[in-house]
């Protein structure tokens, strides 16, 4: 960002380096152990369990209903705090340790050949509800706390890039190291890198709770909505309805290309070294990251949010598409493209979010973000159950060989096809659909220049308010 573009941020609305800082490890921390639940979970059930196919369907069947309970739920109740603290942080102290205890433990529970089928999935189930209810009630938050810390867009994708750097390199770690130990270590060896970043994990995040100062006017000066007029409000409003569709779609690619890495990189290239063929998946997105991120943040600082994540999606859809169109390790190239997207389809998205509060903020007089995060999350986090039933499914219908012994079986031509339309044609058409729908957001140009303007008014007198009522309090 220029000189002269820094001079048009308003002094509140500008973040200094510790905050971005402090608040981005949470994002190193969580996408370490993220990363590796995502992209982990359904190959270790499947091949280091047993558990079969259709247990799996049902797991995240009942994991959709859960998810559809607490994450409102917890953005509901995140607006309605009220702590000397503020309202987001007490919930990073409590359910930071719980996150890190139930992500241990659903890699630490009994075999098939001990509980049985139905045994394995009541653990799986119970620990993936246990570690998501604590997920979200740290993540919600998080995400909610950023778009709190400044009203300007291009502050707003400033720390959206910090964020990105650490959860790129936690990521990355997490996709490496777990091929790593389910070749080499075994299910023992996975479960002692599960309590390593574990503790990772706890500390990053423990960080960002002791260095983030939240501004005390939204907690101490607005009047919180009821749950009933909380999702009544946000449901009327075109522009959340648009992000949220498009926001599933993000959810689901995200889904299905992390659940899927492992089967693709494993069977997608006869004859080649399964980790070879991971070291190429990421130089290639770590190239298309490279140039994406710098374009990308240059469309976001002059036009706006929305015209970024509309190019942003559009890298990432072509990328998909070569994935699954060109022929043999030519289908790597793909991935540049994908990484040119990530960005902005893995977090711009939250700033995109952010403009929706502002608007929000405006018409109903109170700062939500939590609640409107925890209310997309209603909505949009189906979609990881979905995704993770659409790849039960491939594995169905392509004819996909579970292992016999511990040792893997080679697939059939019919099942590598399966696994790259499920890796590259399906995410890729999902991305340009995402498009479409983001294109009917009203979110720009005038009509949002008009909302700033009318929140930057609220904003000052609620400092006024606030500082009214601390000179009020009775002194000891």
């Amino acid at each position: 960002m220029s000189q002269t573009e820094m001079a048009d941020i308003a002094p509140e609305d500008r973040i200094d380096l510790k905050s971005k800082l402090g608040y981005s490890f949470t994002s190193l921390g969580s996408q370490l152990v993220q990363a590796i639940f995502v992209s982990s979970l359904i190959i270790y059930y499947r091949e280091q369990l047993l558990l079969s196919e259709i247990y799996i369907i049902w797991a995240f069947l009942f994991y959709a209903i859960w998810n559809a309970i607490n994450d409102p739920l917890f953005g509901w109740l995140s607006d309605k705090t009220r702590t000397r603290w503020g309202r987001r942080l007490p919930y990073l102290w409590l359910f930071t340790p719980i996150m890190t205890i139930s992500f241990v433990l659903i890699w630490t529970g009994p075999t098939t050949e001990e509980v049985g089928q139905f045994g394995v999935f009541l653990y799986m189930l119970l620990t993936m509800a246990i570690y998501d209810t604590a997920y979200t009630a740290t993540l919600l938050v998080w995400s909610a706390l950023g778009q709190e810390l400044s009203m300007d867009h291009r502050e707003r994708g400033n720390l959206q890039v910090f964020s990105m750097i650490f959860g790129v390199f936690g990521t990355l770690v997490a996709l490496i190291l777990p091929m790593l130990f389910l070749e080499g270590g075994g299910r023992e060896g996975f479960i002692f890198l599960a309590i390593i970043m574990a503790i990772v994990q706890f500390v990053t995040m423990g960080i960002t709770s002791i260095t983030v100062k939240e501004k005390l006017e939204f907690s101490q000066v607005d009047e919180p909505l009821g749950l009933i007029d909380s999702l009544k409000y946000t449901l009327k409003s075109k522009s959340f309805i648009i992000l949220v569709s498009m926001n599933f779609c993000l959810i689901f690619i995200q889904f299905v290309f992390f659940g899927n890495l492992f089967f693709y990189a494993y069977y997608a290239f006869p004859g080649y070294d399964s980790f070879s063929i991971l070291i190429m998946i990421i130089m290639f997105i770590l190239s298309g990251i490279v140039v994406g991120l710098l374009y990308t943040v240059k469309v976001n600082d002059k036009k706006g949010v929305k015209t970024a994540l509309i190019r942003a999606l559009f890298f990432h859809g072509i990328g998909f598409l070569l994935v699954g169109l060109l022929p043999g390790l030519f289908a790597l190239i793909g991935f540049f493209f994908v990484g040119m997207g990530f960005y902005g389809a893995m977090t711009l998205f939250n700033a995109a979010f952010g403009e929706v509060a502002d608007e929000d903020e405006v018409k109903t007089g109170t700062r939500r973000e939590a609640a409107i995060f925890g209310i997309n999350a209603l909505i949009t986090k189906p979609a990881q159950s979905v995704a993770g039933t659409f790849i039960a499914l491939i594995l169905i219908i392509f004819l996909y060989q579970a292992p016999l012994g511990g040792v893997q079986q080679q697939q059939s031509d019919f099942t590598i096809l399966g696994i790259r339309i499920a890796m590259g044609i399906v995410p890729g058409l999902v991305c340009f659909l995402a498009i479409l729908i983001l294109k009917k957001s009203p979110l720009h140009g005038e009509y949002l220049k008009e909302i700033k303007t009318k929140m930057a008014i609220m904003h000052e007198e609620k400092k006024q308010k606030l500082l009214l009522k601390t000179s009020e309090k009775p002194k000891n």
